[in-house]
């Protein structure tokens, strides 16, 4: 079943190690128990194990961490688990009654275990919470936890956070997949306490081939084994190596490991074109784009290749190596990235003249600003300056904002004070940059830096 039952409990070596620590660690108040282990390895069906055998002394609470999010949650599951009200009760009042029911269990030689799976979806100011039990003042120590979880458990609490925790950890069991002579007897046990027979169920073979696929993870095992019971169900043969790997597919939707069951001849693939092969229980096996030549054949190789190692014992990943053979086509892999090949933009630069926060705008008055500054090299007129402003108003209005921070930042000193200039409304005008069609006429007039030089340095003087 999907849920551990402790009729079906398999003491296996690390197994019954951990549990004979924890029990010992409860009855001794050595401290708090840990159980380490990864998903599928038992160590929920442990602390079922572990309840079961301390029930009699011992007043037990076994709590699932996911469902617990507040301390409030907590008090109450501990007062529920032990059989005491726990409805419509404020949180103080809540844990004033897990106090009084502790010292009326020391008082008694007894005392309240506390079993908590998933421990490491707990948050650690729960987890903190549980600690604090430990510390109510009783003639003998009167609270026992132990916290199951997968590894993660384990790292969090070698945080410093977690340090006066850990330090009360008195027993850590470490639970393991199961080795393979663990693996078959485990397989015996199980089929014994459903009352069957394994040599009359299973062909030989079969024990090898589930714990290649399972790789000794008892969850893993009892799904395989019932889904290859399921599949033979109505038939009158014995599940053979073959229907663990189609039962290993059913219910991981991941292919078997090579050699479990036979691989069918390769169907023969059209050429030029780009082909795929997915293999059934030998996964990719090769990936060819065009061309006649260099291609890998399926289960094997060609004579122009060596062949393959054959894959260890055991080992999930065995089979021909994947190869890319490219033909006479263009590699699909193969991009092309369009270059910005526009000038940097010098007016975006950092320093004392960073004008990125300023407004950014794009000017096409190109011709208009050429003509300002071709009457202004010619007589240096202001009326020239009036014209041009009647003809591009943005134009020469725009660059004077920026002029004047020009000038505050390159004279700014006049008689020892420094002079400050509000240039928070500056709109920086950008030249368009935009090429235009190859025949049509220009449509942005080219303005040379010295051109711009020579415009500020006129402002200039006639600022000063």
């Amino acid at each position: 079943m999907a849920s551990p039952r402790t009729q079906f409990y398999h003491a296996s070596r690390v197994t019954d190690l951990a549990l004979r620590g924890l029990e010992r660690c409860i009855r001794r108040a050595e401290g708090i128990g840990l159980v380490v282990g990864a998903a599928g390895t038992g160590k929920s069906l442990l602390l079922l194990k572990l309840a079961e055998q301390v029930r009699d002394d011992f007043d037990v609470a076994l709590l699932t961490g996911t469902s617990i999010c507040t301390r409030r949650a907590l008090w109450q599951s501990v007062l529920a688990a032990i059989g005491e009200p726990y409805r419509g009760i404020d949180e103080p009042e809540l844990r004033i009654a897990i106090v009084e029911r502790i010292r009326g269990l020391a008082a008694a030689g007894s005392g309240l275990v506390i079993l908590v799976d998933e421990a490491h979806t707990l948050p650690t100011r729960l987890i903190e919470e549980l600690r604090l039990l430990t510390n109510i003042p009783t003639p003998l120590p009167a609270v026992h936890i132990v916290l199951a979880g997968t590894p993660r458990l384990d790292e969090l609490l070698g945080t410093a956070r977690m340090e006066s925790l850990a330090q009360r950890v008195a027993v850590r069991g470490y639970l393991e997949p199961l080795d393979h002579a663990e693996t078959l007897d485990y397989l015996r046990t199980q089929t014994a306490a459903a009352g069957l027979e394994w040599g009359r169920l299973f062909t030989d073979g079969c024990d090898d081939a589930v714990y290649r696929v399972t790789e000794g993870v008892p969850r893993l095992i009892n799904q395989v084994c019932d889904q290859a019971l399921v599949l033979v169900a109505e038939s009158t043969r014995r599940v053979s190596p073959a229907d663990i790997a189609a039962a290993w597919r059913e219910i991981q939707r991941l292919p078997a490991p090579a050699g479990l069951e036979p691989v069918a001849d390769a169907p023969a693939r059209p050429r030029g074109g780009a082909v795929v092969e997915d293999l059934d229980g030998d996964g990719l096996g090769v990936i060819e784009f065009g061309g006649d030549e260099g291609v890998v054949e399926v289960g094997g190789f060609d004579e122009a290749r060596p062949a393959a190692a054959p894959a260890a014992p055991g080992d999930p990943w065995g089979g021909p190596d994947v190869e890319l053979v490219f033909g006479d086509v263009a590699d699909p892999f193969e991009a092309f990235f369009e270059r910005d090949t526009r000038p940097d933009d010098t007016s975006r630069g950092s320093g004392r003249d960073d004008f990125s926060d300023r407004r950014h705008v794009t000017s096409r008055e190109g011709q208009a600003i050429g003509q300002v500054l071709a009457s202004i090299a010619r007589d240096g007129s202001a009326p020239a300056e009036s014209a041009a402003r009647s003809r591009a108003p943005s134009a020469p209005a725009e660059p004077s904002r920026q002029t004047r921070a020009g000038v505050s930042q390159a004279d700014d000193t006049h008689g020892g004070e420094v002079e400050v200039i509000d240039d928070s409304d500056m709109v920086v005008i950008e030249e368009d940059l935009a090429t235009p069609d190859a025949g049509s006429p220009p449509t942005v007039f080219s303005v040379r830096p010295s051109d711009y030089r020579s415009l500020f340095t006129r402002l200039r003087r006639r600022r000063g």
